[in-house]
Formats: structure tokens, sequence, C-alpha cells
């Protein structure tokens, strides 16, 4: 459970260090005091004994970045803000409930929040902006280029359709199901696996981690030390950007 929170953590200290300025010269104090604490409370949240201070440290160091670039922050940032310090607040929060319940319940009104904006936004169901990305996106966004000719960027084909809907439907239906309380294996094999995709699909590895890795405590179930592993490879190549990698291979 401890190295579940790590990897969210560690998702939260490379997005800080990627917001910083190329030059580190340029950047002030307090930016690059936020990102070195925040690194320094990763692996203190693993021992048993300074665990929750070690949170405590970081929910400080964190509000520090936030109030230093909170008009920049990404949407992900804001969800680690809103979940991760919450476990500062329970004692002994791996062996308890209360947490797990708290991260199954957020995640379940993000992901239904989410499927509403989508909803609202119409560009998902009728495939317009999957047609876009798919001819105008960056290298793994248009994956699903193939599936329809360029002709139907203004008239989306059906095949983009259906993958607009798909996603709008899987938020849907995930947002529910942790709102019911479901903590069957499976499903959590199939969300993180869906997760994964999403993020090799939208070259954002980051975002996919932090999900992975609630989950994980939200069913109770931790993380182990191999799916750390990977995780934790995914967020360095999420610095670079797996389409950048295609890219230099190719």
């Amino acid at each position: 459970m401890r190295l579940a929170l790590a990897a969210a953590m560690l998702s939260v200290c490379l997005e800080s260090g990627i917001s910083l300025p190329n030059d580190w010269t340029s950047a002030n104090i307090s930016e690059l005091l936020s990102v070195a604490g925040l690194l320094a409370t990763v692996p203190a949240v693993l021992f048993v004994r300074i665990s929750r201070l070690a949170l405590v440290a970081f929910t400080l160091f964190l509000a520090l970045h936030v109030v230093n670039d909170w008009d920049t922050l990404a949407n992900h940032t804001w969800l680690a803000a809103w979940t991760i310090p919450a476990a500062a607040c329970v004692s002994k929060w791996w062996e308890r409930e209360t947490y797990a319940d708290y991260l199954r319940i957020t995640l379940g009104i993000v992901m239904l929040a989410a499927a509403a904006q989508k909803i609202m936004a119409g560009t998902y169901i009728d495939g317009t902006y999957i047609a876009h990305l798919s001819h105008q996106g960056g290298t793994t966004e248009q994956m699903f280029r193939s599936f329809c000719s360029a002709q139907t960027l203004q008239s989306p084909c059906g095949w983009h359709r259906f993958l607009g809907t798909f996603i709008v439907v899987w938020q849907v239906v995930v947002g529910l199901l942790l709102l019911a309380g479901l903590r069957s294996l499976w499903f959590l094999f199939i969300e993180v696996s869906f997760l994964l995709g999403a993020g090799l699909y939208a070259d954002e590895m980051n975002f996919q981690v932090l999900n992975i890795a609630l989950l994980c405590i939200a069913f109770r179930v931790g993380m182990s030390y191999w799916l750390f592993a990977i995780c934790a490879a995914l967020l360095v190549v999420d610095v670079y950007g797996i389409g950048r990698l295609v890219e230099h291979v190719l």
C-alpha cells in the first residue's frame, strides 16, 4: 500500500520537475525547494514510523508548488493534491479502509465528471475529436488514422464515432462500478490495462500512473515491486515523451 502511494507521489514529483525552466538557474528558490522536497518524501513514505510525517511534508511542499504554478498546473496535479494529502489525516492509512474508500469514491466521481464533460462538449460522441487527433495529433495519437480517410476529418467515419463513444461509456461504467464498491481483481486488471493503453495513445503516462497507483490503494491490494518498477520506468519515459522516442527510433 505504501509502495503504491510512493508511485503516486513520484508521478507528482516528475510532473513538477518538468514544469521547471530548462535553465534551472532561472528558477526561483521556492520552485527548486518544492521539487527537491517532494522527491525527498517519496522514499520516506515507505517507512512505517515516518510514513504519516512524510505525507505531511509532501503536502507542505506540494502546497508551495501549487502556489507558485497554480495557473499552469495540469488536471492530474490537482487530482493528486485532492487525494494524496488526505492519507495524512488517517492514522495507519495503509491498514484502514477509510482512505481506500475515500479514493474509491473520489475516483468514481472524477470518472463520471470526465464523462459528463465529454458528453456536454459533444466532440467525443460525434467522433470529431478522435478524427482531429487521428489526422493532426501527435505521433501516438495518429494510431487510428488508417481507420478512416482524410476526407472524414470534417465528417467523422463510424470507427472514429465508435471510439469516441466507447471512451465516454467506459468512463461512465467505471465510475458507477467504483461508486458501487466493486473491488474485483479482474476489474482492476482490466482498468489498469485500459489506462496503460490510454496513456500510450495520448502520450501521457504520468496521469495514468497516478490513477493506477490510487486504484491499487482503493482496491486495497497495494502495488507489487514489479508493477512499481514498470510505473517508475513509464514516468521516466514520459519525461521524454513516447512520441519523441518513436520518432527517434524510426
